[in-house]
């Protein structure tokens, strides 16, 4: 449908199994969503095409103001530098995709996955309203965004808010996927709270109802805390006082107004807020006495909502 003037945004959140779209207006409301693989065949070189067409058959592209995405990997320059699950490396995905558009003129932006998902909770999501938000997202690892004065940070490299490898345990228990070693996702995503829980299972003999699995979940450690289990009680507390530390060499440098932790770990709401703010202000007293922490809204629609974000008028 082809409207006098133009007055969509297009979102695109780009994953390594499939590729997530939306249309929105430029208030933010959602208007339609949908996914379509992702196909990694001859290092993805049809993924944009594929966006193309997708795009093409619910909508004219007469009608949309902008066009954002975002990818599994470091961006700067508008350029997506390593997207090891897309099979791309410094891929020129802006002017990629302009070539295949055939318009000069169309708003096109690239960013960092995280650093949409943290750009969405901006636009409509817990951080609706504030312009300097910093985001940690648990799940299998930890990734990150900052926005300041509602502007992403990329930084020189495309590494501004990437605190899943910031260093926190100097006792280096865990190898991380990047090369390191006591990495913030080795012991505060889902993973790395499974990590430290089999550590405390392997080298003491107390009792715990986690002895009844032969394997379990960041969920399940989780679970058997709130039922008061003390040993999964400790994991968390454990878990949570790495995240605090990492979120304060955050807040003494960014200074922001609002973290929003997101991903699958923050499922446990309150309960981890409770723990993580246990933890912070002894990393940043007396300089921050009320720092705000809220858990993420937008669930996995985040990361669409927020490469909207980053084309609105």
């Amino acid at each position: 449908m082809v409207k006098d003037m133009k007055n969509h945004l297009i979102g695109v959140d780009i994953g390594g199994t499939s590729i997530k779209i939306g249309i929105f207006d430029f208030e933010g409301r959602l208007i339609n969503k949908w996914d379509i693989p992702t196909n990694k065949l001859n290092h993805g070189e049809d993924i944009l095409h594929d966006i193309y067409n997708s795009i093409l058959e619910r909508t004219s592209f007469d009608d949309v103001f902008g066009i954002g995405f975002g990818v599994p990997g470091p961006v700067s320059n508008e350029i997506a530098l390593n997207c090891v699950n897309l099979g791309w490396n410094n891929k020129h995905l802006v002017e990629d995709f302009r070539k295949i558009l055939s318009d000069e003129n169309m708003i096109i932006r690239l960013a960092n996955d995280a650093n949409c998902a943290c750009a969405g909770e901006v636009f409509q999501g817990s951080a609706k309203g504030f312009q300097n938000v910093a985001m940690f997202t648990l799940g299998t690892g930890v990734g990150g965004g900052i926005l300041q004065n509602g502007t992403i940070v990329e930084g020189v490299n495309g590494l501004g808010g990437e605190p899943g490898h910031i260093v926190v345990d100097f006792l280096h228990k865990f190898p991380c996927n990047c090369g390191k070693k006591g990495c913030l996702e080795t012991v505060s995503s889902a993973t790395g709270i499974v990590n430290l829980a089999k550590e405390k299972l392997t080298k003491t003999k107390r009792q715990s109802a986690l002895r009844n699995f032969a394997n379990f979940s960041a969920k399940r450690v989780f679970d058997l805390a709130k039922q008061g289990d003390q040993l999964s009680i400790d994991v968390i507390d454990e878990a949570a006082n790495y995240l605090a530390y990492a979120m304060s060499m955050i807040a003494l440098t960014t200074n922001p107004e609002l973290f929003v932790i997101g991903g699958g770990v923050s499922n446990a709401g309150e309960y981890l807020l409770n723990k993580i703010k246990d933890h912070f202000y002894s990393y940043v007293n007396p300089f921050i006495r009320d720092q705000k922490i809220v858990i993420a809204s937008l669930g996995n629609d985040a990361g669409i909502y927020g490469a909207a974000y980053m084309v609105k008028p």
